[in-house]
């Protein structure tokens, strides 16, 4: 994925740009459910600002972790609430935000299921991680675990059309993404240097949450994604399965029937 300048962004960017998260995916109306369902689909943010909340034409695009997080929180302070499904289909997006979900996922005591669809890699996937069980279809696409900071420069564009690049900044790096001028060899050596002490943390929170030695997850730690049959393999998934699985595996968990809010209660 092409991050923005500035930005450090994990996995590979989708088209759509973002989705909307209420602040509680379930309500006082599903009484009779006892699982909380909370989705994140689409590319990950810590938030959604107010303006491009109530402008977008599709609210789907991007999800919040500020919001996944105050519905993980709700569900582990809820007494009705005995499980928690992550739903997830996204390709990743802010570090940041998955690292909070995957924190707060890991503070509840009540069972938690990630269930992956068509994808859960990079953030998304550092999200899923902080789930007791995760669930994948074989044909999901997991992991892609790895960082990036590329993006494009228009400084030869520039000065072909005369443009120039005056600099007027105090503080050697302060400038660094600008897309007007090219990186130096400094600033490289400085990105990259941020980019692996990222890439360390990630592996870290895969290897810890899963179970995993250091050394077993740098192995899949390319930016590639694999099938979930594949992830099975590596220790990233525990079960291939639908929500019907998810709800099946809940119901033997928390010892009584597995309804899921928001799905079983529409």
């Amino acid at each position: 994925m092409l991050s923005t300048p500035a930005k450090i962004v994990l996995g590979i960017m989708a088209l759509c740009l973002i989705v909307a998260a209420a602040s509680s995916f379930w309500g006082a109306s599903n009484s009779s459910c006892n699982v909380a369902y909370i989705p994140i689909h689409g590319e990950m943010v810590t938030y959604i600002p107010a303006s491009d909340s109530a402008s977008s034409s599709n609210p789907q695009d991007f999800t919040a972790s500020q919001d996944v997080t105050n519905s993980i929180r709700s569900a582990a302070a809820d007494s009705s609430i005995k499980a928690i499904v992550l739903e997830i289909d996204s390709p990743g997006g802010d570090p940041v935000a998955g690292e909070e979900i995957e924190d707060a996922l890991k503070l509840t005591d009540k069972p938690s299921v990630a269930l992956i669809r068509s994808e859960g890699a990079s953030a998304a996937y550092m999200a899923a991680s902080g789930a007791n069980t995760i669930f994948a279809s074989e044909f999901s696409d997991v992991g892609s675990i790895g960082i990036t900071e590329s993006y494009s420069d228009q400084a030869q564009q520039d000065a072909a059309s005369g443009i120039t690049y005056n600099q007027l900044s105090i503080g050697k790096y302060k400038d660094m993404f600008s897309p007007d001028k090219p990186l130096t060899a400094d600033e490289r050596a400085l990105a990259l240097s941020q980019l692996q002490i990222m890439y360390q943390d990630f592996v870290d929170i895969v290897a810890q949450n899963r179970g995993l030695s250091t050394s077993s997850v740098l192995t899949l730690s390319d930016g590639a994604v694999m099938t979930g049959e594949q992830a099975i393999k590596a220790g990233l998934v525990d079960q291939l399965g639908t929500v019907d699985d998810v709800r099946s595996f809940l119901t033997k968990k928390i010892g009584s029937d597995a309804v899921i809010c928001g799905i079983d209660t529409n």
